[in-house]
């Protein structure tokens, strides 16, 4: 499978391109910055801004997954990073025909109905802090579920750079710890999953964490 991911040098693209290569798959990195990946068999380094009209042209032909791991830097001034990020990805994808979306988002989305009540707590106390993010991220959010592609929505707990567990919490309104910090690795296996397998998560907000 060909599949691209867009935000390949940030902390968890670099981890989803790792896992694809290893799985045998080719990947097209995408990137402002790709030459700051090393280069791979089946690795395609691709510049593209999502930030910028037609920044993404052709980026994605051939392509038949997309894997959107773009994200602010700084949850407090996020700017419009998702939103228009996002709207310009799906853009692309509608003129390359790409068969299937997976965006990366944030457990703060939730409305907590799935979370334990200290979890739903902490969803709606970081809420309050990172409102302009949780504002971006819905929109994008929002988008993607307006798309005709096969889409899934992945959102992750409190990401941290500590080694894979290999095994964590994940699917449609699971249950997860918001503040035990989950692996960049081990979300970067599940958006793969998404990319790849799970049928039965195609439409669907999957959330994933301990």
């Amino acid at each position: 499978m060909k599949i691209a991911v867009v935000g390949a040098t940030g902390a968890t693209g670099q981890r989803v391109v790792r896992h694809a290569l290893r799985q045998g798959h080719f990947v097209a990195a995408v990137a402002r910055h790709p030459e700051r990946l090393a280069s791979a068999d089946r690795l395609s380094l691709v510049r593209g801004d999502v930030l910028s009209p037609g920044g993404l042209t052709g980026a994605l032909d051939g392509v038949e997954v997309v894997i959107s791991c773009i994200g602010p830097e700084k949850n407090l001034s996020p700017g419009t990073l998702m939103s228009v990020g996002v709207a310009n990805i799906l853009t692309e994808c509608k003129r390359a025909n790409v068969r299937r979306f997976i965006l990366q988002s944030g457990i703060g989305l939730s409305d907590g109905r799935e979370l334990s009540w200290p979890n739903r707590l902490v969803v709606r106390v970081s809420g309050r802090i990172f409102t302009a993010a949780v504002l971006d991220k819905a929109v994008a959010e929002r988008m993607t579920q307006k798309t005709d592609m096969e889409w899934i929505i992945v959102r992750p707990a409190v990401l941290a750079d500590k080694p894979a567990k290999g095994r964590y919490t994940a699917g449609p309104s699971a249950g997860v710890a918001v503040l035990v910090p989950l692996s960049f690795d081990d979300c970067a296996d599940c958006l793969l999953r998404a990319a790849t397998d799970k049928p039965s998560w195609i439409g669907k907000i999957v959330n994933v964490g301990s």
